[in-house]
Parts: C-alpha cells; sequence; structure tokens
C-alpha cells in the first residue's frame, strides 16, 4: 500500500467511532441542510436545518430510518393538521379541539409506529400556528423537512459511512472475547486466584448484544435498499451467540463457591488451561465473525477437556474425598461440557454462514 494509502487508512480509523464520526456527519448534514434550503423563507430553513440535526445514527441504515421516519411523520402530521384546521377553523375553541384532536390521534399512531414521532411536531405547530394559506405553509414545512432528513442520509453515505451489518460483527465479536474473558475469571475465582469477578465484563457482553441488535434491525434497513447499492447479506450468528452468552451462567454459578484447597491442589491447573483453552478458541471464532473468515474447527479445546475429565473422574473415585468435593466437581465437569457443546455448536454455524455466504452468486 502507498504512504498516502496508508495516511488515509490510519486517518479513517482515528475517525471512526461514533463520537468522532456522527459529530462529523451531523455538521456535514446541518451545512448542506442549510445551502439546500437557502431559497426558502427564513422559518423554512429552520425548520431544514433543525431535520439534519437529528437524523445520523450509528450507521447508513439507522440514518435512513430516522430519516424516512421524519418525512413520513412529517407528512401525516401535515396532513391531520390542515385537515383539522379548515374542519374547526383557526380561532377559539376550533383551534382547542383541533389541537387536542391532532395530538391526541398522532400520539396514537407514533405509539403504534413509534419511528412517526415527529408528526407530533408538525401537527403542533400547524394546528398553534397555521400559515394565512394553510395549505401551501404545510407543504412547504414538509418540504423543508424532507430537504433537512435527505440531507442527513447523503453526509451518511458520502462521509465516513459505516454499515450497519458490519457494526453488528464487531459487536458480536466483542461479546464473545467478552465470553471468554468471563470463563477465565470465573475459573479463577474457583481456584482462589482472584477474590471477585468483574463485573464490568458481563455488563459489556449485555450492552454489546443489546447493540448488536440494534445494529441488525439497521441492517434489515440497508439490505431492503438495493437501489442504493446494498445487497442482500446472509443472516448473521446474532442468535446463536446470543444463546452461548446465557449458557455462562452455568459457569457464573458453580464460581460463586471455591473448591477446596485439596481439589485446588489436584486440578488448579487442568481448571486454568481448559479456560485459557476456551478462551483462546472463542478468540478465534470472533477474529473469524468480525473479518468474515472462516472458522477452525475447536478439537484443541475438546482435547484439553477429555484430558480434564479423566482427571477429575480418577479423582471422583476416591473415596477419602467428601461428598460435597465430589459434588463439585461432577457439576463442574458438567457445566463444562455444557459449555463446550454450545461452543462446538457456535463454531459450527459461523462455518456454516461462511460457506452459505461464499456459495453466494
Amino acid at each position: 500500500m502507498p504512504a498516502s494509502g496508508k495516511l488515509f487508512h490510519r486517518i479513517r480509523i482515528h475517525l471512526q467511532p461514533d463520537e468522532v464520526r456522527i459529530p462529523i456527519q451531523t455538521a456535514a448534514a446541518v451545512l448542506m441542510a442549510y445551502f439546500a434550503t437557502s431559497f426558502m423563507e427564513t422559518e423554512e430553513v429552520s425548520w431544514g436545518v433543525f431535520s439534519a440535526l437529528f437524523v445520523v445514527q450509528a450507521s447508513i441504515g439507522g440514518t435512513i430510518g430516522a430519516a424516512l421516519g421524519r418525512i413520513a411523520g412529517a407528512v401525516l402530521g401535515a396532513v391531520i393538521a390542515v385537515a383539522l384546521v379548515m374542519l374547526l377553523g383557526v380561532g377559539g375553541w376550533g383551534k382547542l379541539a383541533a389541537l387536542l384532536a391532532g395530538v391526541g390521534l398522532m400520539s396514537f399512531m407514533a405509539a403504534k409506529w413509534p419511528d412517526l414521532a415527529y408528526g407530533l411536531v408538525t401537527v403542533t405547530i400547524i394546528t398553534v400556528a397555521p400559515d394565512f394559506h394553510v395549505i401551501e405553509g404545510a407543504f412547504r414545512k414538509v418540504l423543508a423537512i424532507a430537504i433537512g432528513s435527505t440531507c442527513g442520509m447523503i453526509a451518511a453515505f458520502a462521509i465516513i459511512p459505516v454499515r450497519a451489518r458490519r457494526t453488528e460483527q464487531e459487536y458480536l465479536a466483542t461479546v464473545l472475547r467478552g465470553c471468554g474473558a468471563h470463563v477465565l475469571e470465573c475459573t479463577a475465582c474457583l481456584v482462589h486466584d482472584r477474590q471477585d469477578k468483574d463485573r464490568k465484563t458481563l455488563d459489556t457482553i449485555q450492552h454489546s448484544i443489546e447493540r448488536a441488535r440494534l445494529m441488525a434491525r439497521e441492517a434489515r434497513i440497508e439490505e431492503r435498499t438495493p437501489a442504493m447499492g446494498f445487497s442482500p447479506f446472509s443472516r448473521t450468528l446474532g442468535p446463536e451467540i446470543e444463546r452461548f452468552a446465557y449458557t455462562l451462567t452455568l459457569v457464573d454459578r458453580f464460581s460463586d463457591k471455591p473448591i477446596s484447597e485439596t481439589l485446588c491442589r489436584d486440578h488448579k491447573e487442568a481448571l486454568l488451561k481448559l479456560a485459557g483453552t476456551v478462551k483462546a478458541c472463542l478468540d478465534r471464532i470472533a477474529d473469524a465473525v468480525e473479518d468474515g473468515k472462516s472458522c477452525e474447527d475447536v478439537d484443541d479445546v475438546w482435547d484439553v477437556y477429555k484430558a480434564f475429565e479423566t482427571r477429575v473422574s480418577a479423582s471422583l473415585k476416591q473415596s477419602q474425598l467428601p461428598d460435597d468435593d465430589k459434588e463439585q466437581m461432577a457439576s463442574i465437569k458438567r457445566a463444562y461440557s455444557s459449555v463446550l457443546s454450545s461452543l462446538a455448536d457456535l463454531a459450527c454455524q459461523a462455518q456454516e454462514r461462511r460457506e452459505q455466504r461464499d456459495a453466494r452468486p
């Protein structure tokens, strides 16, 4: 890669985070909206700029959804307001009745279809302060809103564009890496290497799952717009990764009570090796999900588990072990077996998704 290309790549990486990219896109959208509506009256210019201000989202799909929802809501709110003003009048009790009816009807629609919530703004403004030419004034406001929202979409496409599906994959990879770290933390607590588990890891896993769900919805918006250059994408591993994350409750539960000193002396090394292998395997799957590459098998983690299982089975046959220790080790073995079964299924699903994607024409 030439030096100029490397420099551009580094600059793009630094501008990619949401807290940097979204303000840049928003500022560009507002600037475009200001010049695009400059032929209109000052009031309409403000409507256009205000619309562009809140349209830009974390991905192209999110921006498209927000912009189309704002335009649709503005049109619907304007139609309702104009109809009520012409029916009930612009003064006295007629205005009050029109306001209550318009806000009530639009609130009902916004509750059913949240994307239309911006219609509450247009129905209120047009009803409370209608122009002398009601229909013409409403049309100008809707036009300004449409121009501002379109400027937001243009900014999302033209300036550091981010695909929702790509962002979803990054969040899913974060979930898998967090799961690996949590398994290692729980095992360290189990063998007395840690006093407490870091709940921040679980918070990161849950936050990343929620963000991945949001990105999945926004990705579906992108994939419904083939005219904009997007093509359908094969289903990702979101549901499978969520199910795997929930199996970690087994690991979390058995680590609440550390094993005895006798068990720790006999099995600490094997448990830490097993947890480390699971984490390494999850990191590999996370890299495959994030980069869209083939996923390796998980034979190595099964080999480590079989050695651990053999060691535990031999230990359980010792009659001098207390019953509580035997029961705890049996529970740990079953918990790890369940986690590894889910891990193997996840790796298989990741490989199948990759093969389906490669098979597409």
